[in-house]
């Protein structure tokens, strides 16, 4: 699912195909050399309630007695932002950011899909289309090609592969660490699809992927250490280098692995959230001279559970919670619907009803932050998908 502009003009037919016509007033932007945006992916599914606690709320702590973080001002407590909402202890570059005005989040939130599955929901997410597997192109690399100079680079991926988000007709740029972790199940699958079409290549993966299906009848400690921990700093730290250079990319997607949290949530999330504070803090500083035309989004495929299980875990859900960082953000308030935990405002008694949409977030930063026309994202980019809405308070 790609589209040149004649492909464009000739979907739009004639009345709409008029203002992408050279020297019209709705042009395809042209490539930024000012704004950036940033996506952090945190495959495996976030729990949000656990990243922007609902304190204020008691059916928080009824669902969650072994696990819950607690209220500001006890030990271990959540960091406060706004009476009714904080942030896990463990996210304090987040809390500057939201005492600096350049912290928005976005509590659940989901994108269109409603089932369970982490490959799936992923695909769907990248893809763009709305249907898992519905394009082979990512959405990211789609928005590249609305820019004028769409040969220029202006994409990056900074992680072990370059994502189905950023796979498409546009060129990109890529950066991986030097040294490589043991392979987890999440990468082979994601480097599953991206040879799948390669007899010699797709047998072999798959051989890979064989071990990992029997990941749910290994002890904890075999289950830790067969998905090893991966510090974003380094990812960070390279983004913020390329994404601060005049003639650098200007869309970049950031990974991190490990959230798929169903045991040992407290310890585990103690560890990602440090990781991901500090690598926010390093883009803070690192893109410190462009940091006010700088917008950072953290996603995920969906929340989880509003119920802790038997595992002093959560299983998969539906609505999660995104963070909008960057001096381009309205932040130091929530931003978006929240209706709360308690009787009937569950989705399907189980999750976070998902309020909010993730395709709305994300048009509002590629739209109007990025400055590509919302009927452009709308029918190429993200199609068929909830318009703005809510977000469009979101930028400063």
């Amino acid at each position: 699912m790609s589209y040149d502009r004649r492909d464009l003009l000739r979907l739009m037919g004639a009345a709409g195909a008029a203002s992408f016509l050279p020297g019209a007033s709705l042009a395809l932007g042209r490539a930024p050399t000012d704004r950036r945006l940033i996506i952090i992916f945190q495959r495996g599914a976030q729990d949000g309630l656990q990243a922007l606690v609902p304190y204020s709320d008691p059916f928080y702590y009824r669902y969650r007695p072994g696990i819950a973080i607690p209220k500001p001002g006890t030990a271990n407590g959540a960091l406060d932002l706004d009476g009714r909402f904080g942030l896990h202890p463990a996210l304090t570059e987040f809390h500057k950011l939201w005492q600096a005005g350049d912290l928005a989040p976005i509590p659940a939130i989901a994108s269109r899909y409603r089932e369970r599955s982490h490959f799936d929901g992923q695909n769907l997410i990248e893809n763009g289309s709305g249907t898992p597997f519905g394009a082979n192109d990512g959405f990211l690399n789609r928005a590249l090609q609305g820019f004028d100079d769409a040969d220029a680079r202006l994409g990056m991926a900074f992680g072990y592969t370059v994502p189905l988000a950023l796979r498409g007709e546009a060129g990109v740029r890529s950066w991986s660490p030097s040294t490589f972790p043991e392979a987890d199940g999440d990468f082979l699958m994601r480097l599953a699809d991206s040879y799948r079409d390669d007899p010699v290549f797709a047998q072999a993966i798959e051989e890979g992927i064989a071990p990992m299906e029997g990941m749910a009848d290994l002890s904890q400690r075999e289950k830790r250490q067969a998905v090893r921990a991966q510090t974003m700093a380094p990812a960070a730290q390279a983004a913020a280098d390329a994404l601060s250079t005049a003639d650098g990319p200007r869309i970049a997607l950031i990974e991190s692995n490990g959230w798929d949290t169903h045991n040992a949530i407290t310890g585990r999330l103690n560890r990602l959230f440090a990781d991901l504070d500090q690598a926010m803090g390093i883009l803070r500083t690192g893109m410190a001279d462009v940091w006010d035309d700088t917008l950072i989004i953290t996603m995920s495929e969906f929340g989880r559970t509003a119920r802790e299980n038997g595992s002093a875990g959560t299983d998969h859900g539906t609505g999660g919670v995104s963070f909008v960082a960057g001096g381009a953000v309205e932040g130091g308030k929530i931003h978006g619907g929240w209706t709360g935990l308690g009787e009937g405002a569950l989705y399907e008694d189980r999750d976070v009803a998902p309020v909010n949409s993730l395709e709305s977030l994300l048009k509002a930063a590629i739209g109007p932050h990025m400055g590509l026309p919302m009927t452009y994202l709308d029918m190429v980019v993200l199609p068929d998908s909830d318009a703005i809405g809510p977000m469009k308070g979101l930028l400063g």
